[in-house]
């Protein structure tokens, strides 16, 4: 077996993996121009990334509205500027969004372990012994020794 370089596998072996690196690629090259026009904002650059390009808008994504509030004050600044690259001299419109959250950065939040008085605890066992289901009693006796 042949070792090959990744880069050599996708230009010649797939054309679907090389159509994804040429898109990469061409986000690297976008979002270059993009800090090329807002060098003096480099904290916004740091939470909003041009994503994509259709027809004659180009789509940018933020961290957060905070991000793409700011960002929309440069827009009439950007399309002007952005007719000096070869990509975006159709562009129109520059539409800036909020970026969807990644299910693996939505935190769940921990369950709090129950934490009843003893009272309660006396009140519910009570009620456990006077109820016929064994299913529900169990359940209601498992919480009354949360506290006992």
């Amino acid at each position: 077996m042949t070792k090959t370089t990744i880069t050599a596998y996708l230009q010649h072996d797939s054309k679907t993996l090389s159509h994804l690196l040429i898109k990469f690629n061409q986000l690297k090259t976008w979002n270059k121009w993009l800090q090329e026009c807002l060098q003096q904002e480099s904290i916004l650059l740091e939470h909003c990334q041009i994503v994509g390009l259709d027809k004659t808008s180009l789509i940018v994504i933020a961290d957060n509205s905070h991000w793409v509030t700011r960002f929309r004050f440069f827009i009439p600044e950007l399309l002007i500027q952005f007719r000096e690259y070869p990509d975006f001299q159709n562009i129109r419109a520059i539409c800036c969004k909020v970026r969807p959250p990644h299910y693996a950065a939505v935190r769940k939040s921990k369950r709090q372990p129950l934490v009843i008085s003893t009272q309660t605890a006396e009140i519910v066992q009570e009620a456990a012994n006077k109820i016929k289901n064994e299913r529900l009693k169990e359940i209601l006796m498992q919480i009354a020794k949360k506290r006992l």
